[in-house]
């Protein structure tokens, strides 16, 4: 632990959902200054999402100018400059088909994401009403949506490429998901793809050995930054590998306690701006004229893993 404290940050991936946004899904300018200041030291800041490129929130992030965005749990890396895909890995199509015709004889909202966009079945539109879900994230749903008439004969082309596919789940009188475990198991018993928990009690699958910390060191090695100077921030399943893989991982405080278990250290919640905090702590600072609260500092370190 002592070594990781001490390594010089260079890179830093942020999630999105629970980590940079706040529960109203805005990013705090709490946040948002902290991030300023890592970038004006020299580290280079990304966001790290489940999300495809098209539902990156950019115009949050105009302030805060990101080179790269690792998306759909790093199934795709792309440069913001000319959103050029860098590196895709997208689920083995023959696998599919009958993975698909099982979810789509249930009461399932699935969404397909294609080259940094979002695709949803026609067949399943009407249940986004009924997962009980924030405003904002059913929002997000409805305005970045494609429709896809058919998605089996799509499969069936053999022109599918698909990044990754996320399964929302209605919620059930005593407290479970329709069909959830079920379809867990399903997903889990296949080789061939990658499943994890994605947060608001979703479902989200890519290939095999796709995740964030595929992401992650992509870009590392793009920037011949080690992965030892890197710090990564997250809060949901679909995080773990990208917070192992980090030089140093931190969890935030509204993480699951497995989260929080294979993390590092652990910063404060979304609501509290636990990624300002964990910059402000776990970042090393040359001699810089103000902090965030305006102080003057010249290296921040860190202890054990506890909240900041």
């Amino acid at each position: 632990m002592y070594m990781k404290l001490n390594n010089k940050i260079k890179l830093l991936a942020l999630d999105v959902d629970g980590t940079l946004f706040d529960n109203a899904g805005q990013i705090p300018e709490k946040n948002i200054r902290a991030i300023q200041k890592a970038q004006e030291a020299g580290v280079t800041v990304v966001v790290a999402s489940g999300r495809d490129y098209d539902g990156v929130p950019h115009d949050q992030l105009k302030e805060v100018a990101m080179p790269y965005l690792i998306t759909t749990n790093g199934a795709a890396v792309y440069r913001t400059a000319d959103r050029i895909c860098l590196d895709e890995h997208c689920l083995p199509a023959e696998k599919l088909l009958s993975i698909f015709e099982f979810i789509l004889q249930r009461e399932v909202y699935m969404t397909v994401f294609i080259d940094g966009h979002n695709y949803t079945p026609v067949s399943v539109y009407d249940y986004v009403w009924r997962l009980g879900l924030p405003e904002h994230i059913v929002n997000h749903f409805l305005e970045g949506r494609h429709e896809l008439p058919d998605l089996l004969s799509y499969v069936k082309s053999g022109k599918a490429k698909i990044q990754k596919v996320t399964l929302n789940f209605i919620p059930a009188a005593d407290g479970t998901f329709l069909h959830r475990d079920e379809i867990w198991n399903l997903l889990t018993a296949c080789p061939d793809i990658c499943v994890v928990d994605g947060g608001f009690h979703n479902i989200e699958f890519t290939a095999a050995n796709v995740n964030k910390g595929l992401g992650l060191r992509f870009i590392a090695k793009e920037l011949g930054i080690s992965i030892e100077e890197t710090m990564a921030v997250g809060d949901s399943g679909n995080d773990a590998e990208m917070l192992m893989a980090a030089g140093l991982g931190v969890a935030m405080g509204n993480a699951s306690k497995e989260i929080k278990a294979i993390s590092d250290v652990i910063t404060l919640t979304n609501e509290e701006c636990g990624v300002a905090h964990a910059i402000e702590k776990y970042i090393r600072w040359e001699m810089t004229p103000t902090s965030i609260g305006g102080e003057k500092q010249v290296s921040i370190s860190g202890g054990s893993q506890s909240p900041i």
